[in-house]
């Protein structure tokens, strides 16, 4: 019996490390990055509405460290109430990637997002998956600035690429 526990102990005990290690190493690695990651953004995206129209939707975004998960991104104050929430992580200290998901009610609206980080830290231009309303996924380009004038940045930033 004995022998069934110190068994079913290590298993486990070897379970819970092989997950934590990793973990650990990519928590401690990033963690300078982050910093520069961490904090309130001003992003800018475009909506498709209804038609041809599209507006550039400007809001809000907080970032937070999530011990599980990476980064939280929180969007707040969206000017069209299509708030979401997103978790990711930063590789090779330039390049941030996760996924997101709708905070509206019966929304069933999420996808993935795969930023560049800038240099200095002060703005990111990338791309994240959009469902439409037949479920179809869709590229959109997603920028984000510590000021209004760093989201210009990266949108000429992009073109330039």
């Amino acid at each position: 019996m004995g022998n069934i526990l110190n068994l079913t102990l290590g298993v486990l005990l070897g379970a819970i490390v092989s997950y934590l290690v990793p973990f650990a190493i990519n928590f401690f690695l990033s963690k300078k990055s982050k910093q520069k990651i961490l904090g309130e953004w001003l992003a800018t995206w475009k909506h498709e509405g209804g038609g041809d129209s599209q507006d550039w939707i400007v809001e809000e975004v907080v970032a937070k460290k999530d011990f599980f998960r990476g980064i939280k991104f929180e969007s707040l104050n969206n000017c069209k109430g299509l708030n979401w929430v997103g978790y990711g992580g930063i590789f090779e200290k330039r390049y941030l990637r996760g996924e997101w998901h709708s905070l509206n009610d019966a929304a069933y609206a999420n996808g993935t997002f795969m930023f560049i980080i800038s240099s200095r830290g002060n703005f990111m231009s990338g791309y994240e998956t959009v469902p439409d309303d037949d479920g179809k996924l869709t590229f959109r380009e997603f920028f984000l600035g510590r000021q209004p004038e760093d989201l210009e940045r990266a949108k000429s930033w992009m073109k330039d690429r």
